[in-house]
């Protein structure tokens, strides 16, 4: 076990929760509303707002009946390409249908249309115009305080505990103390180690670093996916429905080069060669004014945002780049969103259900950490009188006066530069080779919440360049330009644990 930090619990402001649920998206929420409704208090930590709140495109489910369960799974397996967790899928389709009612009385009202995005072969993406991550978030805030969960603000910094949770410490204006048996991580992704992304700078993936000092594994962390449609030098991401409606990808001749509706990997890796050889790449919006749909009703986040940065989307294309915007790898749970570690449970973009394979379907990922959250709860419930909270209290001292020779933009950079959308051997190696260096005197920082930070961080950052140097091939958002196609040997899940700290 490491800690960074330097702490004693006997002398830090302390109390208690039954239930922990770290995170205030769609996963923790639903989390923490369920276990309420079943009569367990949790407690919710949380940093702010995170992706779910800024999450415009939808959430995927087959209620129409020309469409079915089976044929959304099959969409999502075309994705995943091979790598779909076929027992974890079929729930997500299957009970998503479920849990879609569950977000309607909790207050979610959706349009009355649905659309379409990539990759899926019939209209089921439920919407709130471009902001239906904003209003799934209002609502079940809102029933959250409604039902008198309480909310801390802070930032979990370490998980107590030998082989199960005993508690947590996070920062708030000083280190505090949490004694809890059970802990739900609901901590979102780690796209923000790259240069550009989409994802908010507080949604760093340092949780996921956490975990894996406490000897639990990563799962698939080399599959990240990148967002075709990002406004260039922003993090303004242009939903996939956009060109669901009609909107076209051009090059600078205006010339579409892609089929806009294909799955997120192979259109963000045509503007990404486009860009390579020196061309600007467009999305050309005027497409819906021509066919009657007026942006700023429809899409009236997207098109005030484009106006805030001076562009006229009514009037002319506007200039995009692929940005990292979705980890798809994270904690390896089961299907109830239960770690190796005992009281230790993860839901959302953190965990690894298996659900996405080697590459998310566009509005599966709400999906997903609504299904999975709302079994977390329940398997909690059962877990609970075996998760007591006890009476230990915990110190660790560790001396430490150096500062770390990196910054997290020298990192974002080292993954952008070496690890985005094409990689190869020869890169991964001196990135690797560079990240060893950099961590190479981590005994010796100061204990700092900046400098933890940075190294869980900086961890995940480790598994992800291991992970795709070990995946000698290209299979979904993973492509080895050195190894271009798809082979028969790695069609399985990657795994990385943290060994020689």
């Amino acid at each position: 076990m490491v800690y960074l930090l330097s702490f004693n619990t006997s002398k830090l402001p302390t109390e208690k929760a039954e239930v922990l649920v770290c995170g205030s998206g769609i996963g923790g929420l639903t989390t923490a509303l369920v276990l309420k409704e079943l009569g367990i208090n949790p407690v919710i930590l949380t940093r702010g707002i995170g992706n779910t709140y800024y999450s415009q495109g939808g959430i995927a489910c087959a209620l129409d009946p020309r469409d079915s369960a089976y044929l959304h799974m099959l969409d999502t397996q075309r994705a995943g390409r091979g790598l779909c967790k076929e027992d974890t899928l079929r729930i997500l389709v299957d009970e998503g249908i479920q849990r879609l009612a569950d977000l309607k009385r909790w207050g979610v009202e959706f349009d009355e249309e649905t659309t379409i995005e990539g990759g899926h072969s019939f209209p089921r993406v439920f919407k709130v115009k471009d902001y239906t991550g904003r209003a799934i978030y209002q609502a079940l805030w809102e029933r959250a305080k409604a039902l008198g969960i309480r909310v801390l603000m802070g930032e979990l910094q370490e998980i107590l505990g030998e082989d199960k949770v005993e508690g947590v410490i996070y920062y708030d204006n000083g280190l505090k103390f949490i004694r809890t048996g059970a802990l739900v991580l609901a901590t979102g992704g780690a796209a923000s180690i790259f240069l550009k992304t989409s994802n908010p700078t507080k949604v760093r993936g340092d949780a996921l670093g956490i975990a894996l000092r406490k000897g639990i594994n990563l799962i698939n962390p080399e599959f990240v996916q990148f967002h075709p449609t990002v406004v260039k030098d922003t993090n303004i991401l242009i939903s996939e429905a956009v060109r669901g409606e009609g909107a076209t990808i051009v090059d600078q001749k205006g010339e579409r080069f892609v089929d806009e509706l294909q799955p997120r990997d192979t259109v963000a890796r045509a503007i990404y060669k486009k860009l390579k050889e020196g061309q600007e790449v467009f999305i050309d919006l005027r497409k819906l004014e021509e066919k009657g749909i007026r942006l700023e009703e429809r899409f009236p986040t997207i098109y005030s945002l484009l106006r805030e940065r001076g562009y006229d989307p009514k009037r002319e294309p506007i200039p995009i780049t692929p940005a990292a915007h979705y980890f798809i790898g994270g904690v390896e749970v089961d299907a109830y969103g239960r770690t190796t570690f005992t009281g230790l449970y993860a839901v959302g973009e953190c965990a690894c259900t298996g659900v996405h394979g080697a590459n998310r379907l566009a509005s599966n990922s709400l999906l997903e950490g609504l299904v999975f959250g709302y079994r977390a709860a329940y398997r909690i419930y059962h877990d609970i009188n075996f998760l007591k909270p006890s009476e230990n209290n915990f110190s660790h001292h560790r001396e430490g006066k150096a500062m770390p020779s990196y910054t997290f933009e020298d990192l974002r950079r080292l993954m952008w530069e070496y690890c985005s959308l094409e990689r190869k051997e020869e890169d991964l190696k001196r990135a690797l080779k560079r990240l060893k260096e950099w961590l190479e005197n981590w005994r010796d920082w100061e204990p700092t919440i900046e400098n933890r930070q940075l190294f869980d961080i900086s961890l995940v950052a480790l598994a992800t360049i291991s992970r795709a140097l070990w995946r000698k091939e290209s299979r979904g958002v993973h492509h080895r330009s050195d190894y271009p196609f798809e082979r028969e040997e790695f069609r399985k899940d990657s795994l990385y644990c943290l060994e020689g700290l």
